[in-house]
């Protein structure tokens, strides 16, 4: 068995970076709810949503990562459970918006080198 040292990373590797903040989630109402961020990857995030949403549904996602300008990425739900203020889920980014993704794995990239610092 091979030793290995938790360096807070995910468990699967691939390179979570822990986020706490507020975002704005639209799924299948007709407005936008409230939700939060737990952490982010490059291809997804997992959000507490307010609306109870099921793994294949459709999220339009806008959150705000620290000073930068609000980003706006379509997810789809991969996996979904009951939380105390709504519902934790997993979700894939779609393909789309190039420049919000590129945003997105820029400030991933300058917090996982902040992290080494």
């Amino acid at each position: 068995m091979k030793d290995t040292l938790n360096l807070g990373l995910d468990r699967r590797g691939d390179g979570r970076v822990l986020h706490r903040g507020d975002v704005l989630v639209r799924g299948q109402s007709a407005t936008y709810q409230r939700g939060s961020s737990r952490d982010f990857t490059e291809d997804g995030a997992r959000l507490v949503v307010s609306e109870n949403v099921k793994p294949g549904h459709s999220l339009m996602v806008h959150l705000k990562l620290e000073a930068r300008r609000a980003l706006s990425l379509l997810a789809t739900v991969v996996w979904a459970k009951p939380a105390d203020s709504g519902t934790e889920v997993g979700v894939r980014f779609q393909e789309g918006c190039r420049a919000d993704r590129r945003r997105l794995n820029s400030w991933l990239h300058t917090r996982r080198l902040s992290a080494f610092a």
